[in-house]
């Protein structure tokens, strides 16, 4: 190759120098974006349109949800090219307990090569990448046949519709790549992840009395069985690129007072979904499983229901011209050869690919390990080396 594209000629660029990025990633850490009551992302929106200024990007807010912008951000090409999308988004987990932190979790502190914060790996670390990516395009805008296409998304975190809006706003592409965590690996495929609620229903009375009552709290280990089981058939099905899915009980909740029968018993489920299994189906088979035990318990009665919003499972063909080409870029970059891989976890990337109809992938900087975690971090080398290989993969596609 010649041109922009050049490994040498990318490591001498200013933008996509460890010292840029630091100096990007530091600011994004230390803009509070956690999703909780009281803080969103307005701010963060704020802070990435001003990193965006420089490039010539025209820059458009989405608003999301009342007063939660999304932010795109579009570097036009000279013609009707292909469009490339760099999908992130800018919302945080919450900071859990502070006091098991060894560093300010908003400080930014540098240490041993890694950036600390929250967010830094998840997923600020991939946001600073795209923003790189930005400013090296911005230098050879007049190469660009196709255009490049930017989210920064909110709402990620619980789901909310931060890069369907965006989607939905006509920030689309030819193809896409949504900048989570992924140890700098090429994922062609993505579980999904759905919640449920199951509500055990009882019949309440004083405690006093209680054999007059129907307590549901003793027909939850019979519940909690079937999950079980179902967890071990659903977790031995196959896929080529990811582990297989799971049904894990993760809430219960039950009674108001201690001198009563409760009324009902909610057990909440998180279910990972494979590629081809639907949110509404996933929860009529949760159903089915649960109905024979009406059989063996007269006063067994349930219903289930969607807890929050779902991601859905995601993938593209194993044999993606496009995924190849970022595993080259990987390659180039790098100078190692990896091979696809498929995201355990759940992103926007649903969106992209089923609702905007997007060939897309997911790739970025971090290890989802070090994510919603005390002393959250990301290795520097690695996002540095990520806005490289993006950079690349647009220059490969775009110009």
């Amino acid at each position: 190759m010649s041109g922009p594209r050049d490994v040498d000629i990318l490591a001498a660029d200013e933008s996509l120098s460890e010292a840029f990025v630091t100096e990007v990633l530091a600011s994004l850490v230390r803009t509070d974006s956690r999703n909780e009551p009281g803080v969103h992302e307005a701010v963060m929106a704020a802070r990435v349109a001003e990193w965006l200024e420089p490039t010539r990007a025209t820059v458009t807010l989405v608003e999301s949800l009342p007063d939660r912008p999304s932010v795109a951000a579009v570097l036009e090409g000279s013609n009707d090219g292909p469009r490339l999308v760099l999908n992130g988004h800018m919302d945080t987990h919450p900071i859990d307990d502070p006091n098991a932190w060894t560093t300010d979790p908003l400080g930014a502190e540098i240490r041993d090569g890694y950036l600390y914060g929250r967010g830094s790996c998840d997923m600020k670390g991939g946001l600073t990448a795209q923003i790189a990516v930005a400013y090296y395009l911005s230098q050879h805008i007049d190469l660009l046949k196709g255009s490049l296409i930017l989210h920064f998304a909110i709402g990620e975190e619980r789901g909310e519709p931060g890069t369907l809006s965006l989607v939905e706003a006509g920030f689309v592409g030819d193809y896409g790549v949504v900048t989570e965590p992924t140890e700098l690996r090429v994922a062609a495929a993505e579980r999904g992840t759905a919640w449920y609620t199951i509500r055990i229903k009882g019949r309440s009375i004083h405690a006093s009395r209680a054999h007059l009552g129907v307590n549901p709290l003793y027909r939850l280990g019979a519940a909690l069985d079937v999950i079980k089981s179902y967890d071990r058939e659903i977790g031995s099905r196959p896929h080529p690129l990811l582990p297989g899915g799971s049904c894990t009980p993760g809430i219960v909740a039950g009674g108001v007072k201690e001198n009563s029968v409760p009324d009902y018993c909610d057990v909440t489920v998180d279910r990972r979904l494979l590629p081809g299994e639907t949110v509404d189906g996933e929860m009529e088979a949760i159903r089915a499983l649960l109905e024979p035990l009406k059989d063996d318990d007269p006063d067994f009665d349930f219903e289930i229901s969607r807890y929050r919003a779902a991601f859905e499972a995601a993938e593209i063909s194993m044999n993606s011209a496009f995924a190849a080409r970022a595993l080259d870029a990987v390659e180039a970059v790098t100078g190692a050869r990896t091979a696809l891989w498929g995201t355990p976890y759940s992103s926007d990337i649903g969106d992209l690919v089923h609702r905007g109809g997007i060939e897309s992938i997911t790739f970025g900087p971090g290890d989802v390990a070090e994510c919603h975690c005390a002393d959250e971090r990301v290795e520097l080398a690695q996002v540095r080396d990520g806005a490289r290989v993006l950079a690349r993969l647009a220059c490969d596609v775009l110009l």
